[in-house]
C-alpha cells in the first residue's frame, strides 16, 4: 500500500522534473519542512512548497508566513499543485 508520504514524495519529483524542463536547477529538500524544492534560474530563486491538491486559503497563508524570512533574501515563495485537469500549476505568492 502506498502511503501519503510516498505519494507526496513522488509528486515532488514530478514537479522537480517539470521545473528542470523549464530550465531551473532544482534541489529537493528531504524531510517534511518548507520548502520542498529550491529552484534557481538566471539568478532567480524559488522556494517551492508542493501540494498534490489545490491549496486552501489557509494553506496559502501558512506558506506565506513561513516564507517571510526568505523574502528578505530575495527568494520568491511558490506553491506547486496538481489542478483538476492533472496539470502542474505553479503559483507565485
Amino acid at each position: 500500500m502506498v502511503t501519503n508520504y510516498e505519494r507526496g514524495r513522488a509528486f515532488e519529483y514530478r514537479v522537480k522534473q517539470y521545473l528542470e524542463k523549464q530550465g531551473y536547477f532544482v534541489v529537493r529538500s528531504a524531510g517534511s519542512h518548507f520548502p520542498d524544492l529550491i529552484a534557481i534560474k538566471h539568478g532567480k530563486v524559488l522556494a517551492v512548497e508542493v501540494k498534490r491538491y489545490k491549496p486552501s486559503q489557509s494553506v496559502i497563508q501558512e506558506v506565506e508566513e513561513k516564507a517571510q524570512e526568505l523574502l528578505r533574501y530575495g527568494i520568491t515563495p511558490c506553491l506547486a499543485y496538481l489542478d483538476g485537469d492533472g496539470k502542474i500549476r505553479l503559483v507565485i505568492l
